[in-house]
């Protein structure tokens, strides 16, 4: 059996895409996932499976969310060495400073990471930081200055569509929740 983490867009986000994280548990259950469960309400799941290619896996899940949710939504899934890889090869940056904001936008479909920074624009950089990783973004900006930063506009964007966003500490937890 492999360790997974799932990621799904537009879950549980400001009264939209509604799906109890209990019965998405029984779902996946349903489905032969194994150890499944949740952290939070907002869309991401651990399960174990046998199953290797995390792709086959993702669609497995968005076509399970599809059917049984009637609900249309795009899914990521890591293994676990995989989101261990993500969250210790961080940037020291990230999470470090408390007066700052630390996300990690999750890359939802394909690109390339060149293009994802061009698209999100040019930053400030005494206000916000972005770096690429493994599909991910890790992502800081000033809380107080928030407002004036471009990545703090992201949601406007266009590539926005093209991605999910945890925060430090959801990321961080969930990684010790599957090394557990």
């Amino acid at each position: 059996m492999n360790t997974y983490v799932g990621f799904m867009r537009g879950i549980n986000v400001g009264g939209k895409g509604i799906v109890k994280m209990s019965e998405l548990t029984s779902e996946l259950d349903t489905a032969g996932f194994v150890n499944t469960q949740t952290y939070i309400q907002s869309g991401n799941v651990i399960f174990d499976s046998d199953a290797k290619d995390t792709d086959k896996l993702a669609s497995h899940i968005k076509s399970i969310i599809q059917q049984q949710f009637n609900m249309t939504t795009e899914v990521v899934v890591f293994s676990k060495q995989d989101w261990r890889d993500i969250v210790r090869s961080a940037p020291s940056w990230w999470g470090d400073d408390m007066t700052w904001k630390h996300n990690l936008l999750i890359m939802t479909g394909p690109h390339t990471m060149s293009d994802v920074m061009k698209a999100i624009g040019d930053l400030k950089p005494d206000i916000e930081i972005v770096q690429p990783g493994k599909g991910v973004l890790y992502q800081s900006m000033s809380r107080a200055l928030f407002g004036r930063t471009t990545t703090g506009k992201l949601a406007s964007n266009p590539i926005y569509k093209h991605m999910t966003v945890r925060n430090f500490n959801t990321a961080t937890k969930i990684l010790s929740l599957i090394e557990k």
